[in-house]
């Protein structure tokens, strides 16, 4: 029976989150294609077989469909239990199903296996009807492209003309962001899980030596192992070998196998450790079911997988065409595909101006986190899918309920901010914003409504991200303490500090930073010098006050600020105050601010700088 997962601890079949049922029983679908398929490679298919299953129910206007794409070994069985065999779960099980992060009770999912596959694809080990023999070595390679437009045509025929979202890890990422580009008009949102924009020398060098581990195989025969009669195990072992091992982060193996011995050291090359063992018999299941074709033919469309080589190296103008919604989202002990490459992603995005949310996950699983059930990933995934389904509208308000009441008095609340409605005031309709540590994204939502602004909050925390996504704003998850990196000079009308001055450690290069990225700064900060708080020290206690609500122990305050200290800060650094407007219980105090004053907010520039705001189209 053929696993699709990486590795024994990965996939739906190892369990879920426990919020929702498996889909099923499930019956894989076959289209037969009799129109040409031009390769990138120059060679055509003049006919072909795609197999798909599907989950959900496809709303009357068909706008509810999402497309998952699959990574190197896996295949169209995606999610539930098969009709033929109830214990093999999909894949992805953990994420798509009823009530699961992609809710099959609200959208209709396609998941297809590509051209080149050894699951009922049209593959090297398909027999041609023109020799009756299998395809073998003379199957063309294919690319990340070519199964993108197989993609298409075989949503062409199930009559959907736009997905709500396509969807896919590591090289089904890769996937996703193709069709953000090749077809800008057939896709809503893209999610791209544990991708790269192209794969690092070293992934190359792997796949290479992979692949080299099956070509000199004896029993490869040329890649015509078939008719020979023969299978190159010994190769595809090896190469499973070699791919597992990039799958798991270093802590990961240390925790599940460290140093630890099966029986003892017996002074020979047999598997001694544990280690050498599960690797072991992780490449001789993986022989046993899988193409030794297919593992050469897909790894070289991940190496060839680079949209920033046709458009001179630059990335952002590879993803130029791309209007859609995104969602990226890497793992930290991800060291395949690392953090670092998905915010390559994310900049060339946010230079083009286009929507995109980001979350970097802590897990220790290295690049198999993206298959298994870590609640932070789970929740991302589900919240930025609720607001796809939210804009289906395929829902009535009164089945909203509570949350639709809450949602209601939360607007009302947060219209009733007068930091929020000052800052407004200051912003042009239409400027581009970028508010950094956005917590819940309340002050970016109420400038979208209120000023039609566009542009991104940066929020380091998961509850924040996740309130944020909730709140319908482009969230890029990253520490402010590493800076401003990957955003432009001059990229944005104004940067936003909101409340957040006193928990930042570098303040001054975070402010030049912001200056840098804007062409004006908004500063607010509660006042440590009001009257109460100098009462509170008088008596020996550290101050605790609404604008200051933590005690001594837990706060992450570590710089209070006043009034005059903040304005001797400006001074000192000579910059332009455009404005500055001290509240004290949602009221401006005009005399002795900075004792009387609870919360003070400061527009500044620097000295000779325009003011005039930058206008970007909005898509």
């Amino acid at each position: 029976m053929a696993k699709a997962s990486f590795s024994e601890t990965t996939g739906g079949a190892q369990g879920s989150d426990g919020r929702g049922a498996s889909v099923g029983p499930i019956v894989p679908q076959v289209l037969h294609f009799d129109t040409p398929l031009k390769l990138a490679c120059g060679k055509t298919l003049d006919s072909y077989d795609l197999v798909y299953e599907t989950y959900g129910d496809l709303n009357a206007r068909r706008s509810n469909a999402v497309l998952i794409c699959h990574a190197l070994n896996a295949s169209h069985h995606a999610a539930g239990k098969r009709a033929d065999d109830p214990d093999d779960l999909g894949w992805w099980d953990n994420m798509i199903g009823p009530g699961k992060p992609v809710d099959t009770n609200r959208f209709h999912v396609v998941a297809v296996n590509n051209l080149g596959s050894c699951f009922g694809s049209t593959g090297p080990a398909t027999v041609r009807t023109s020799t009756g023999k299998p395809w073998g070595a003379d199957f063309p390679l294919v690319t990340v492209e070519d199964w993108v437009d197989a993609q298409a045509l075989l949503a062409d025929r199930l009559g959907i003309a736009e997905w709500a979202a396509v969807m896919g890890g590591s090289l089904g990422g890769m996937q996703a962001l193709a069709w953000s580009t090749r077809y800008p008009h057939r896709i809503r949102n893209a999610v791209v899980i544990a991708a790269a924009p192209n794969l690092s020398a070293e992934n190359i060098a792997f796949n290479e030596v992979a692949r080299q581990a099956i070509l000199t195989d004896p029993d490869f025969n040329d890649g015509h192992y078939a008719v020979a009669g023969t299978l190159p195990r010994r190769g595809l072992r090896v190469a499973r070998m070699i791919g597992h091992i990039t799958y798991l982060s270093d802590e990961q193996m240390e925790v599940k196998f460290g140093r630890k011995l099966r029986e003892g050291l017996k002074f020979s090359f047999a598997p001694e450790f544990q280690i050498e063992s599960y690797l072991r018999h992780q490449g001789e299941k993986f022989a046993e079911y899988f193409d030794a074709n297919t593992y050469l033919r897909i790894t070289k469309a991940l190496d060839y997988y680079d949209p920033a080589s046709a458009a001179g190296g630059s990335l952002a103008q590879a993803l130029e065409p791309a209007s859609c919604r995104f969602l990226v989202v890497s793992f930290s002990t991800d060291w395949r595909f690392p953090p670092a490459r998905s915010r390559e992603i994310v900049e060339a995005l946010v230079d083009n101006r286009r929507d995109v949310t980001s979350a970097e996950v802590v897990a220790p699983h290295g690049h198999d986190a993206f298959l298994l059930d870590s609640p932070q990933y789970h929740a991302v995934v589900r919240a930025y899918f609720d607001r796809i389904a939210h804009d289906l509208k395929d829902y009535s308000t009164f089945r909203l309920g509570k949350a639709f009441t809450h949602a209601v008095v939360e607007r009302a609340r947060v219209v009733q901010r007068t930091d929020y409605a000052t800052i407004a005031g200051w912003i042009a309709e239409g400027a581009s914003v970028l508010d950094l540590g956005c917590g819940d994204g309340g002050l970016m939502a109420y400038l979208q409504r209120e000023r039609k602004a566009i542009g991104y909050g940066v929020e380091i925390g998961d509850a924040g991200l996740l309130a944020s996504i909730g709140n319908g704003v482009n969230v890029i998850q990253r520490d402010l303490e590493t800076g401003l990196k990957g955003f432009d000079d001059g990229a944005f009308d104004c940067v936003i500090l909101s409340q957040t001055l006193q928990a930042v450690k570098n303040i001054e290069t975070l402010i030049d930073e912001m200056l840098r990225v804007g062409r004006e700064a908004i500063v607010s900060f509660p006042n440590f010098g009001h009257w109460r708080h100098r009462l509170q020290i008088a008596r020996g206690r550290m101050p605790v006050s609404t604008s200051l609500p933590y005690q001594w122990f837990d706060t992450p305050n570590i710089h209070l600020c006043t009034v005059a200290d903040f304005e001797a800060f400006l001074a000192a650094r000579e910059l332009s105050v455009s404005d500055r407007v001290v509240l004290a219980d949602d009221r401006e105090v005009g005399m002795l601010p900075n004792l009387r004053g609870e919360l003070a907010i400061y527009r500044f520039r620097r000295r000779g700088a325009a003011a005039a705001p930058r206008r970007f189209a909005r898509q």
